[in-house]
């Protein structure tokens, strides 16, 4: 999704450069190479090699990368500051105690949904709580009571993430081993917040993932929640910055008698408390991959030491199979020319989609912040928010979404069928085999509905043993056809 544009470009660079090379112009230039293919040396090797990737594999992760950003930018990030928008306009004539209490209401639920992240909930803190306070607390208190009241929001919803939501998911094998609980990465995350008070990495981890993901992996993980709640309290650097710049935003906001701002300077520096928040955010996210990957490497032992759930290992080891088999049934070159085309149907749209809503997002969505008024900006409907290339991109998202489903659910099918192809069949030996025991055949005979004291076996003729058998056995049909005859 993110390189294909880059690859096609590069591509038209290569066919560019072996044609300049053809013509012999600069005779610098490197040998032409074959003088049949329309690339370079180099491409040819590096699209020879592409071709050995699991297409399939690599298709369906950057569908699932396109789909994950569709969400976070659109459904999420749009989404949710119009809500907040309509929050903050439905309380402003509510008194300071009671918008705290219906913030902290609204910010529990949505710190509870998986994809809410917390930067928006802080700054509608930051507008909301300061608007209503100032005149009793002032603009510096309204803002650290603000601060306040984040940092307690944040605390106490990672608790009910960690103990009501993650501790009880971990209870569900197919949960953990979804998580991928006996993973390295997994392993090396519980050795950093299994250790006592702050650290830098445990610190990074907590601040710089995701809210609800990283809060139910504790949970799962099953850590202690007082050295969890200890590691989240700096996230206060993350709170303070956001609250700071909703606050200016809605200072920037008023006006005094003669229209002109009263804090014209509070615009400027709310940009540049933005960046402090983007900086804090996206910092401790790469610290926080640093560490963990010093963990896998540097600390090998320790995280081989940690025991595996075997609950866990026990499901992965019987989908090996199948997912084997799902590999074997989608190798591109043995797939039919149907799923091929969903595939590149479902690829083609998310990357269409993405790169529309990125680089076209003014024509796609209304301008909204949290201070303006659904009614006045989006005419009191939320739909108003989609123009008509943001309706465009939303489909062809859809339509992407719908036919990787197709797809994954043709080659589940197929794989379940190959498993059972291939499962092992009890072995059945014939009646001659010099494999069979007295014990083999009292078993055939009381299969066929003879007694077993009517055989004459012999341990140490085989051979005649079977014969026996098979005369006995004769007899017995012979005598069973009469009795049906009669």
């Amino acid at each position: 999704v993110t390189c294909a544009p880059i690859l096609l470009i590069y591509f038209c660079f290569s066919i560019t450069n072996q044609l300049i090379r053809k013509t012999r112009i600069f005779p610098c230039s490197e040998p032409v190479g074959d003088s049949n293919d329309i690339f370079t040396t180099r491409t040819r090797r590096q699209i020879e090699q592409m071709k050995t990737w699991d297409r399939v594999r690599v298709y369906t992760f950057a569908v699932y990368w396109g789909i994950f950003f569709m969400v976070m930018q659109v459904l999420v990030s749009k989404l949710t500051v119009v809500f907040l928008s309509w929050l903050i306009e439905q309380t402003s004539s509510f008194g300071l105690g009671a918008v705290t209490a219906i913030l902290v209401g609204v910010g529990v639920a949505m710190f509870l949904l998986p994809p809410v992240p917390g930067v928006p909930v802080y700054l509608t803190l930051g507008i909301v709580l300061p608007a209503q306070g100032h005149e009793t607390l002032g603009w510096v208190g309204s803002i650290g009571y603000s601060i306040a009241i984040g940092l307690v929001l944040k605390l106490f919803s990672s608790a009910l993430q960690q103990k009501m939501i993650g501790e009880n998911l971990s209870r569900y094998v197919r949960v953990r081993q979804f998580v991928g609980v006996n993973s390295t990465l997994m392993k090396a995350m519980r050795l950093v917040l299994s250790q006592d008070g702050l650290s830098v990495p445990k610190v990074a981890i907590l601040i710089g993932g995701p809210d609800w993901p990283t809060s139910v992996l504790c949970g799962i993980l099953r850590l202690s929640l007082p050295q969890i709640i200890l590691g989240t309290i700096p996230v206060v650097m993350l709170i303070f910055p956001t609250c700071l710049t909703g606050a200016l935003l809605y200072m920037a906001s008023l006006k005094d008698a003669s229209g002109n701002p009263e804090f014209s300077w509070a615009g400027t520096v709310s940009t540049i408390t933005a960046s402090v928040t983007a900086l804090v955010q996206f910092g401790s996210m790469i610290v926080a991959a640093y560490y963990l990957e010093q963990t896998a490497d540097k600390r090998v032992d320790d995280v081989a030491a940690i025991v595996d759930d075997a609950e866990v290992k026990k499901a992965d080891d019987e989908a090996a199979h199948l997912n084997k088999c799902y590999r074997e049934v989608t190798q591109w070159n043995k797939i039919p020319v149907l799923p091929k085309l969903l595939m590149w149907s479902s690829l083609a749209c998310i990357v269409i989609s993405c790169y529309i809503v990125q680089l076209f997002s003014s024509q796609c969505f209304t301008e909204h912040s949290l201070t303006d008024s659904i009614d006045d900006n989006l005419q009191g409907n939320v739909g108003n928010l989609f123009l008509p290339l943001g309706w465009i991109a939303t489909g062809l998202f859809s339509a992407s979404v719908v036919l990787l489903y197709v797809f994954t659910s043709w080659g589940k099918v197929k794989a379940k069928l190959k498993a059972k192809e291939a499962a092992p069949k009890p072995e059945i030996l014939a009646y001659g085999s010099s494999d069979r025991t007295d014990f083999d055949l009292d078993l055939q005979a009381a299969a066929d509905g003879i007694h077993a004291d009517e055989l004459v076996v012999s341990s140490n003729d085989n051979n005649n043993s079977v014969a026996s058998y098979h005369r006995r056995h004769s007899d017995s049909q012979g005598a069973h056809s009469t009795s049906t005859r009669f």
